[in-house]
């Protein structure tokens, strides 16, 4: 039977999704509303597996790219990690982390690179108009450095400073440094993750206001468990943007290991979305071979075309 830790970890994350199941049904936003955001390059998922659970980090996993989501667990990755978003035909993002070691420390790099047609208006309503959009081409780009340590052996604490650029028809038009702050620890079977990302100024270009997607995000992940031949674990995140809404994700990896050393994964994932028209449900594919895993994730839209995510890691 499992001991009340074990039901505490599960019972958490099941808890964050049942919340992303019912809180799409509250008083929808008009568009006057909606804060709007420019850098879109930090509000798209950075991960492919993160993007399989709607946009919510696996903290257990071990992934580089949680450089771009927990700041204080960069001590505990391990590899590299490169991703391949495509939005219809329009839009592009591509990712790339790893992880190094220092004396007093453990850091990580990353790169994010995001190319789409969204109009060169000052205020951006979604991700859905931007990213399959077909106006003036903008072009986005973020180098992020973290660093990590444990404090007093109790908990874990991180700093990412990301240097953000963005380019309309070829011309640099803004250009600023935002940081990331988080802390972590584990809980029995579970980790759970504080971090506030992208703290930092708005840009101020030829008189108009480029807002930061500011957050501050809790996220909790259990450790593997087994069903039957299967294990599964849960994973969820809630965060709070800068306007206050309340964005609640969450999902579950189911895997089969036929044969030691390979692994294959099913993924799934629920977030509430607030402004544009894109699906709450989230789906992912994965295959692990040794050190090598490949994955795939998928998010419908309500545009011309889908969101496709293709990831590629080293452990």
């Amino acid at each position: 039977m499992p001991s009340p830790a074990a039901r505490l970890a599960v019972s958490l994350p099941l808890a964050v999704l049942a919340i992303g199941a019912t809180a799409g049904g509250g008083r929808a936003q008009t568009h006057t509303e909606w804060e709007h955001y420019r850098a879109l390059v930090l509000q798209a998922p950075a991960s492919v597996e993160a993007a399989a659970y709607g946009n919510a980090p696996y903290l257990l996993g071990g992934g580089a790219d949680l450089l771009f989501y927990a700041p204080a667990l960069i001590g505990r990755v391990d590899g590299m990690a490169a991703g391949l978003h495509r939005y219809g035909s329009e839009g592009t993002l591509a990712t790339l982390a790893s992880k190094g070691s220092v004396g007093l420390g453990d850091f990580a790099v990353g790169f994010q690179y995001m190319h789409h047609g969204g109009s060169g208006a000052a205020s951006y309503p979604d991700l859905q108009t931007v990213a399959f959009g077909d106006g003036e081409p903008v072009t986005e780009f973020a180098a992020s450095l973290g660093y990590a340590r444990a404090l007093f052996g109790v908990v874990d604490a991180g700093v990412v400073a990301r240097y953000l650029e963005l380019h309309y028809k070829r011309a640099l038009r803004d250009r600023t440094l935002v940081v990331d702050l988080g802390v972590a620890r584990e809980f029995g079977p579970a980790m759970v993750s504080l971090a506030v990302r992208n703290l930092g100024p708005d840009l101020e270009t030829r008189d108009i206001t480029d807002r930061i997607p500011t957050q501050l995000a809790l996220g909790i992940s259990t450790e593997t468990f087994e069903v039957g031949e299967l294990d599964m674990f849960l994973t969820s995140e809630v965060a709070r943007r800068r306007d206050g809404e309340i964005i609640p994700a969450g999902g579950v990896e189911v895997s089969y290991w036929p044969v030691q050393g390979y692994t294959f994964r099913l993924r799934a994932g629920l977030q509430r979305v607030v402004e544009d028209e894109r699906s709450p449900f989230t789906f992912g594919l994965a295959f692990t071979g040794d050190a090598l895993t490949l994955e795939y994730a998928f998010q419908a839209f309500d545009a011309d075309g889908d969101a496709h995510r293709f990831g590629l890691s080293f452990r």
